[in-house]
């Protein structure tokens, strides 16, 4: 297909995802009050457990003594690579559910055409979501964050972004064997969130997990970003790096995986629910 017809192509799978978006309304309700329910959540957890905001601890070992502060920079990696992951799976669990899975594989349109298409609308929510949370949070919560820092550690969020969409095509294609994938997109999204650094340092974790959590593009994402916003690029160059190798890695395998899969699943037949 043409660049134009692609073009088409992304905006009628996106228009039709923004459809079914605006059939259940009140996602959009609970979608904007996530943020504000994790914010207040992140600094009744700081309070509780240090009797007040600012904890020097925090500050020795991540360079953060607003415990809000660095679970709000965390919530934000976090919601922005579950979109990929959640998008790209439920992407194909939507589409097996109505049985339409192989009419969308049959057409010409490219795959990543269908999967991009599917998490557009999610993107842009997020964005409008995160235009929203910040300019509100400074106000209310009187987060401390200068811009030029917080546009770096946007930057750096691109850069990892690649990395988290080689592992929502690598989920996607598991998904492709799986008769109910429910409980595998369940345990998966809780396994990066607990392993994603969002709410906690990775050094509190035992070495098992923080090599667990080094290992998948959330954690390095997360970590890169705050010390750019602390430190600045050069104070956080190791940090760039190591994310920059992480997520080429899982581009490679998120393309290989799912081709892989995709591949196999048509020889079985791809399944309806």
């Amino acid at each position: 297909m043409a660049v134009t017809e692609e073009l088409q192509a992304l905006a009628g799978v996106a228009r039709k995802s923004w459809k079914i978006f605006l059939s259940y309304r009140l996602w959009f309700v609970s979608d904007l009050l996530m943020g504000f329910f994790f914010a207040g959540n992140a600094l009744l957890i700081g309070i509780g457990l240090t009797g007040k905001r600012y904890s020097e601890s925090l500050a020795e070992l991540t360079g953060y003594s607003d415990y809000l502060l660095f679970a709000v920079l965390g919530f934000m990696v976090l919601g922005f690579g579950l979109t990929f992951l959640s998008g790209f799976v439920w992407s194909v669990v939507d589409e097996l559910y109505a049985g339409t899975l192989e009419y969308s594989f049959a057409s010409p349109m490219r795959r990543t055409t269908f999967f991009l298409g599917n998490v557009l609308v999610r993107l842009i929510l997020n964005v409008f979501f995160l235009l929203i949370y910040i300019p509100l949070f400074l106000v209310l919560f009187k987060l401390r964050i200068e811009a030029v820092p917080f546009l770096k550690g946007l930057a750096v969020l691109l850069l990892g972004t690649p990395g988290m969409i080689g592992l929502g095509l690598a989920a996607a294609g598991v998904v492709l064997y799986l008769r109910d994938p429910g409980p595998f997109i369940n345990i998966l999204e809780m396994l990066v969130f607990a392993l994603s650094g969002a709410m906690y340092p990775l050094s509190v974790l035992p070495k098992p997990l923080q090599l667990m959590a080094k290992a998948l593009p959330y954690a390095p994402t997360t970590e890169a970003l705050r010390k750019v916003i602390v430190r600045g690029i050069s104070g956080a160059w190791e940090d760039i790096s190591y994310l920059l190798v992480v997520s080429t890695v899982y581009v490679l395998l998120g393309y290989l995986t799912y081709r892989w899969s995709e591949k196999g699943a048509r020889k079985m037949g791809l399944k309806n629910y």
